[in-house]
């Protein structure tokens, strides 16, 4: 762990650090590409708030046991890699604050153990996903600032996340109506661009709209 120091310089591959578990390099000055890590055994991955560039590695799909994956505020400008599913153990994924483009892969629906979803503040574009009904452990779901469009289809499925405390998904070009299903959740954080007359999303019951 070395995470929240003043380290500078390229991150090293690790590739032979087979019993690797933990890694913790966050809150520092890394420059560079994300290196490999080829420890079937790594459990946390933290590299946000660096400034790490290029793409995200799609052999990242390989960490079978990857429960955290953190590359938030960096300067990576890829497309998300629909490998990252493969990743089935993953609970916490936060992509938020990068240059990220191209649609969100349909296959992160497999991630049925996630609780916090990040992928606010990239350039994100296709349609919003149809598939978080599924996903019943979700907490925290934020996609706001991204450039999806088209209509928002919230199914009724959503109104089973028992668990969900948080969905902001304002300042993209979504149109259409959060129902009564979200409503019912009395969610801490629910925003939206209900602003306006009218507005683009219809949302009685948001918490802030924008």
């Amino acid at each position: 762990r070395i995470h929240e120091n003043d380290m500078k310089g390229k991150l090293p591959s690790f590739t032979d650090a087979e019993r690797l578990e933990e890694a913790h390099f966050d809150g520092n000055y890394f420059t560079g590409p994300i290196p490999h890590f080829g420890s079937p055994r790594l459990r946390e991955l933290y590299i946000g708030q660096n400034a790490l560039t290029g793409s995200i590695p799609s052999n990242i799909g390989n960490l079978v046991k990857l429960e955290i994956l953190d590359a938030n505020a960096n300067k990576l400008n890829s497309t998300i890699p629909t490998s990252i599913s493969n990743a089935s153990a993953l609970q916490f994924l936060d992509l938020s604050h990068n240059k990220l483009s191209g649609d969100i892969p349909r296959g992160f629906s497999n991630l049925l153990w996630l609780h916090e979803f990040r992928l606010d503040h990239n350039r994100l574009r296709g349609r919003f996903p149809d598939w978080f009904g599924t996903m019943e452990r979700l907490e925290i779901v934020h996609l706001n600032n991204n450039l999806l469009g088209g209509d928002l289809d919230l199914s009724l499925e959503m109104g089973d996340l028992d668990d969900l405390l948080e969905f902001a998904i304002e300042n993209n070009d979504l149109s259409g109506v959060v129902g009564e299903a979200m409503c019912d959740l009395l969610l801490d954080v629910l925003t939206a661009d209900c602003w306006g007359s009218p507005p683009r999303v219809d949302c009685s019951c948001c918490t802030e709209c924008f």
